[in-house]
């Protein structure tokens, strides 16, 4: 089965002023990864359509939500303060410290698709603990770049695995894998 990784270089030192500003420059991409994101929701409504009657993914529905994706996790990565350089405004990445990397597999379980939705909701309760968690995390991060420069390496660490444990959620959701989104 096809996976889906997710990584974030760790910088230091980080910029104060953009940090401190940081909600405000990530509103251009939240705007804009929320409007794709309802277009994602309808497309896997079709995708999974497509898989339970035949088994199979369509690539270029597949491309468009991994492209989305892709995007979210560079927007919301920003936006909690991983990284300084500002995101590109496109599907794939410019210079921004963020690997995301999804293999498209065409055949997909159409049982495990059919019934995704009961599937990922355990997943989903353990997204939202940890996003509860990671906001916590990122509000301390957000007072110790201002006040240090830096960002504590074990708090970038937790950050990293919220993020990724997010991805792979979505991806699962959005019917991009059949894996099961694991927390490492």
């Amino acid at each position: 089965m096809a996976t889906v990784a997710f990584d974030v270089e760790y910088t230091d030192p980080r910029d104060r002023v953009s940090s401190a500003l940081r909600i405000f420059y990530a509103i251009p991409h939240l705007i804009i990864v929320a409007a794709l994101g309802s277009v994602v929701e309808a497309v896997s409504i079709i995708q999974w359509f497509i898989i339970v009657f035949s088994g199979k993914r369509n690539e270029s529905l597949w491309n468009l939500a991994r492209g989305v994706l892709n995007w979210q996790a560079r927007a919301y990565t920003y936006t909690g303060l991983m990284y300084d350089t500002y995101p590109n405004f496109a599907f794939e990445r410019g210079s921004e410290p963020v690997q995301l990397t999804a293999e498209y597999e065409e055949s997909a379980n159409r049982l495990t698709n059919g019934l995704r939705l009961i599937w990922a909701i355990p997943a989903i309760i353990v997204m939202a603990a940890l996003s509860i968690a990671g906001l916590v995390v990122t509000l301390i991060c957000w007072f110790a770049i201002v006040f240090t420069g830096t960002q504590p390496r074990g708090m970038f660490d937790f950050l990293v695995k919220v993020h990724r444990y997010a991805v792979r959620t979505n991806a699962y959701i959005t019917l991009l894998t059949d894996t099961y989104p694991k927390y490492e």
